[in-house]
């Protein structure tokens, strides 16, 4: 266990392993590992194709926040995870970071200094005892599949931040996943299962994920998702990137379509390849615009960053 607070010891599955804090604005990847937002942005090649920074496991779009993870830490460990948010609204105002997250996290100075100089209500509590965030604040409830509704079993995340069962993923004939809430593509081919998040359903759920495991194992069929898996991962091989070995070839078919230092604001390309559109009045310097299929399905999904893109203010580069 890690302390990260007098009165909070947060579980080694939710300490980042880049910054070695607790995860904050958790985005999950397709290897399954699980880091902060900026933790992963940091570690992202803007020219190439990027890394996992722990496992080294190649991905080309960057995921959107697990919103499922970020509101299941904020409850189950308050404290540490003001903290942390109050640490980054301060970063992020002043720059050394970059931009913010999203809309909701923009907040003014004078809202910012007020965080700083007066503590949050749990924070004071928990200074003479009477209050804590412990485990026995977080359900069943709390961490429940997007599609079957029950204890999340072997927990894989989609681009969108989603989370489902490993199982309940279901890959359609054209081979792209889609989430069954937000109908967002997964463009990164099968994800792998969250081992940081698995682990701690089984030990805090232990019965309940016993049971899950049992129904699981006499209704699961095998093979069938491993050649959903298989096919799901050739459908994601067959996006373009540049190697050493064929750049001068690749750049001859691709050049003029490759914004490198430029991501997708939607879906998380980075760097684009393709058509790009960039927002004609928008003043923010964040390098995310919007590829060609995100401006063709005019989501109004928020996007990675607190971007105010307006479809009609939107321009072919």
């Amino acid at each position: 266990m890690e302390e990260c607070n007098e009165s909070e010891q947060v579980s080694d599955h939710f300490i980042c392993a880049v910054c070695l804090d607790i995860l904050y604005k958790p985005i999950v990847l397709v290897c399954g590992h699980v880091t902060c937002f900026w933790c992963c942005h940091h570690s992202m090649d803007m020219r190439g194709q990027s890394h996992c920074p722990l496992c080294r496991h190649p991905y080309r779009h960057f995921p959107a926040i697990c919103q499922m993870l970020d509101t299941f830490l904020n409850k189950m460990y308050p404290i540490s995870y003001d903290r942390r948010k109050t640490q980054t609204l301060e970063d992020e105002r002043q720059g050394s970071v970059g931009f913010a997250t999203d809309i909701d996290s923009v907040v003014t100075g004078e809202e910012l200094d007020n965080l700083l100089i007066n503590p949050s209500t749990e924070e004071k509590k928990s200074v003479d005892g009477s209050s804590a965030g412990n485990c026995q604040q977080v359900t069943v409830a709390d961490m429940l599949c997007s599609a079957c509704k029950q204890l999340l079993f072997r927990p894989v995340a989609l681009n969108c931040g989603h989370v489902y069962c490993e199982a309940c993923i279901s890959v359609p004939e054209d081979k792209v996943i889609k989430c069954q809430v937000c109908e967002c593509n997964h463009p990164s081919g099968f994800p792998k299962v969250s081992k940081q998040l698995d682990y701690f359903l089984e030990e805090h759920f232990s019965s309940e994920y016993a049971h899950r495991k049992s129904s699981m194992q006499q209704t699961q069929n095998g093979n069938s998702l491993t050649s959903s898996s298989a096919a799901a991962d050739a459908e994601a091989s067959k996006f373009p990137y540049p190697t050493e070995e064929n750049f001068l070839q690749w750049w001859t078919a691709h050049g003029s379509k490759f914004h490198p230092g430029f991501g997708c604001d939607r879906c998380g390309m980075c760097p684009i390849i393709g058509e790009r559109y960039r927002c004609k009045d928008c003043k923010e310097k964040s390098g995310y615009d919007l590829c060609g299929d995100c401006h063709k399905t005019g989501s109004k999904l928020p996007g990675r960053v607190a971007m105010k893109h307006l479809y009609e203010n939107l321009l072919y580069t």
